[in-house]
């Protein structure tokens, strides 16, 4: 197995009068596979993104606390919240906004950019929605390329999944396609991947072998976002 240790220190951080953003990888500068966009996002109250376009990306918003509003020009709208995971498909092009729908609380999510499999297909946006008992102490996938286990889809051979582990617990990542990698990202708490230790806000990229274990050091909540790796390795 090969590893990308992305520590949060080596993520941009980025700070303004709208959110409290930590980047681990920039669309077409860096990556890992076919991830090239990790935006860690805290939204403050009543704040957001106005109407913006987006073309030919696979991107997906992962909530971690409080909820987003959100509207396109597919004539889809709505407010996701904890247990949730947006995907959205810009193909030839869609207009969209994002917003706390709060007006006291803030907002966390991890927006995620995939590079897509076919490029210029027509816009789309979907959710996928679970019960938090669904990825207690277990790895529960969320989107897929084939809507395998009533998944929401993806356009590209990618799989996203998240976990809630409670310490002391372990579970084992196994790849869904053999020549893919695994970004795992701890959004908090702390975990030991293989022999490697991470804490909130540090991620490691797991590739060129088959399956990943993961021990809870304490509470923790993890995302995981597999891809093909053509593309290798770029940061």
């Amino acid at each position: 197995m090969k590893y990308l240790l992305r520590p949060d220190k080596d993520r941009w951080h980025k700070q303004d009068s709208m959110k409290k953003s930590a980047y681990a990888f920039v669309p077409h500068q860096t990556n890992f596979g076919e991830l090239c966009g990790m935006a860690d996002d805290v939204v403050y109250p009543g704040k957001g993104f106005g109407m913006h376009p987006h073309e030919n990306m696979e991107i997906s918003t992962i909530v971690i606390s409080g909820s987003q509003a959100h509207r396109d020009n597919t004539g889809s709208e709505g407010v996701i919240s904890g247990n949730s995971v947006q995907t959205m498909s810009a193909g030839t092009g869609i207009m969209h906004s994002e917003y706390n729908a709060s007006d006291v609380e803030p907002f966390q999510s991890f927006q995620i950019w995939v590079y897509p499999k076919v490029m210029g297909v027509k816009p789309r946006h979907e959710n996928f929605t679970y019960e938090a008992v669904e990825k207690l102490n277990k790895i529960l996938l969320t989107l897929s390329p084939d809507r395998r286990e009533g998944t929401a889809f993806i356009n590209q051979d990618a799989f996203f999944s998240v976990s809630k582990l409670l310490k002391g617990n372990t579970v084992e990542y196994k790849m869904n396609r053999a020549t893919n990698g695994v970004y795992v990202h701890c959004a908090t708490g702390s975990v030991k991947v293989d022999d490697y230790t991470l804490r909130a806000g540090d991620a490691i990229g797991a590739y060129d072998g088959d399956v990943v274990t993961i021990c809870a050091l304490s509470d923790a909540d993890l995302i995981f976002v597999e891809v093909p790796m053509q593309r290798g390795v770029n940061v």
